[in-house]
């Protein structure tokens, strides 16, 4: 279900096109995923979002990215405007999830797939289990399966992180169940506190932050990602085994290169160091496969380098529409 043309090319979409459910493609019964689409033309580009994202976190993307091809950004199971999810959100699920939503919704021919973060991990498990539902990917920061061992004590911190969002996450949920979560009523550190610099965007972020829907998949998800001791966590058990050559694919991965902070990281060249060459293991998949690192860029390299991001999904889908697989 295409949107208005209005909607078409413009440079960021107001959180309020997000705001109300585009397509609810029933993936089962009872269970609806919210997908969203843009534009005409094939391949379809889908947007797969990272860690705690939804389809709001592609809002300075998927206009642009509307005006040469049919792009769809979705919300995976209790985030945004999808139903609750009924089962542990991790890799195996959000890939059946999205295979269900391709075959209900229905979205014809090889797809070209973005993921963000863990999105990115997500995006090559399907791209391993279902090599003929892919045309191309893009991949932004991607979770590497089997990553956290080359980390070695580097993870320590993290995992302090984590251990610690998830108690918090657990105090956020049982507040929510009693009612959506306010800015007059909500535990520390369960919505966006204080607000960015967009506050339109901050309302819709925290409207979908507050609900116990979306604490719950998002505290499954990330128990999911957790590494633990020695570095192994549940989406790395699930994906890694399942990695494997992906011939000719074209494909790109971005790599954010943030500045160095002034203080505080006293390992951060280390850490860089191994993130770098974890992520550019990815392209090595592909003989068609290209690494590119956005400089200045943070993690989020849809919202700092919207521009680099839309610049290599059209690269991808003009390979694709090159290739003899497109016809």
């Amino acid at each position: 279900m295409a949107q208005p043309p209005q909607y078409i090319g413009v440079d960021e979409l107001d959180p309020a096109f997000y705001a109300s459910t585009r397509q609810a493609v029933a993936v089962e019964p009872g269970r609806h995923l919210n997908l969203v689409c843009l534009g005409q033309g094939a391949p379809t580009v889908l947007l797969e979002s990272g860690f705690g994202d939804d389809s709001l976190a592609w809002r300075k993307v998927q206009a642009r990215v509307g005006a040469f091809t049919r792009v769809c950004s979705y919300d995976r199971a209790g985030y945004g405007l999808s139903d609750a999810a009924r089962r542990r959100s991790d890799a195996d699920n959000a890939v059946a999830d999205l295979a269900l939503l391709l075959q209900k919704a229905p979205i014809s021919g090889p797809i070209v797939l973005v993921g963000h973060s863990l999105g990115g991990l997500y995006a090559t498990h399907f791209a391993n289990l279902h090599p003929g539902r892919v045309a191309g990917l893009v991949l932004m920061d991607p979770v590497q399966p089997g990553d956290g061992p080359a980390y070695g004590t580097l993870r320590d911190g993290t995992r302090k992180a984590w251990a610690k969002s998830i108690t918090e996450s657990e105090t956020c949920l049982a507040a929510a169940q009693e009612g959506d979560l306010t800015a007059a009523r909500s535990p520390a550190n369960c919505l966006e506190d204080p607000p960015g610099p967009d506050p339109a965007f901050h309302d819709e972020l925290n409207r979908r932050w507050g609900k116990a829907k979306y604490i719950a998949a998002n505290l499954s998800e990330l128990r999911s990602l957790m590494t633990d001791a020695n570095g192994d966590s549940l989406d790395s058990a699930q994906a890694g085994p399942k990695q494997r050559d992906f011939g000719a694919l074209p494909m790109i991965v971005l790599v954010s290169d943030p500045p160095k902070p002034l203080s505080g990281r006293p390992r951060w060249d280390e850490s860089k160091a191994i993130r770098l060459r974890l992520q550019r293991e990815p392209a090595g998949q592909s003989s068609e496969g290209k690494f590119q690192l956005v400089a200045g860029s943070g993690h989020m390299i849809q919202d700092d380098a919207p521009e680099v991001v839309i610049e290599a999904i059209q690269s991808v889908v003009a390979a694709v529409r090159g290739s003899p697989r497109d016809h």
